[in-house]
């Protein structure tokens, strides 16, 4: 039977390296792995969940606005429900990250969270120009379709 030396996981200690049997190194390293694939999923599912969260809170946020144009309401419940979904966007990237669910999915997180800080400031460009303003339902669809691709 062949064995397998582990390496050592504190170096203060100086007694001899564990021998472990092929099999129970073996299983060692599927328990290793089986551990990580759960975390990743766990996060991924997370991730998913609130990206499906957001999109649904960005579809309320279209019919608030359409209120707030067509004079049903004021745009109060629009800029409410805005300052909710932003803050809740910056959490994200930070689960992306902390989850290791992949370079892609994390540079797609932090653009999300940019062109959510980026609609905030769209409103407030009107003192400077209302071309510019007028860029807020614009940058309102790449909102939309880029969660959509994070929530499917």
């Amino acid at each position: 039977m062949q064995t397998i030396t582990s390496p050592q996981t504190d170096i203060a200690q100086s007694a001899p390296a564990q021998t472990l049997t092929e099999p129970e190194a073996s299983a060692e390293l599927r328990v290793n792995v089986i551990a990580v694939r759960t975390r990743h999923t766990g996060a991924a599912r997370w991730h998913r969940g609130l990206a499906r969260v957001l999109l649904g809170g960005l579809a309320i946020q279209l019919f608030f606005a359409g209120l707030g144009v067509f004079g049903v309401t004021g745009f109060l419940p629009h800029a409410i429900l805005g300052s909710i979904i932003i803050l809740t966007s910056f959490a994200l990237p930070i689960l992306a990250w902390r989850g290791r669910l992949g370079s892609a999915l994390t540079r797609r997180s932090w653009l999300l969270a940019a062109l959510m800080i980026t609609q905030g400031l769209l409103i407030d460009a009107a003192r400077i120009s209302h071309v510019i303003t007028a860029l807020h339902p614009v940058n309102a669809m790449l909102l939309v379709l880029l969660t959509f691709s994070m929530a499917i």
